[in-house]
């Protein structure tokens, strides 16, 4: 599976902590924004993740 994370919040700038404890952990807790009280446990375990995709906003200049 391919995790596309971030696209509603910006991880790589704001919440790099939250994201490194999160795969300490194993998972992560989604709402479904469709459906507020709808909660699904993602499995963030290398046997089920190939890749994770992160989004940001900021821009990076490479000399």
């Amino acid at each position: 599976m391919i995790i596309s994370a971030s696209r509603r919040t910006d991880i790589p700038s704001f919440y790099s902590d939250w994201m490194f404890n999160r795969l300490k952990e194993g998972y992560v807790c989604v709402r479904n924004p469709m459906n507020i009280h709808q909660i699904s446990q993602i499995s963030l375990s290398p046997d089920v993740v190939d890749g994770i995709v992160f989004w940001t906003k900021k821009s990076y200049t490479y000399a």
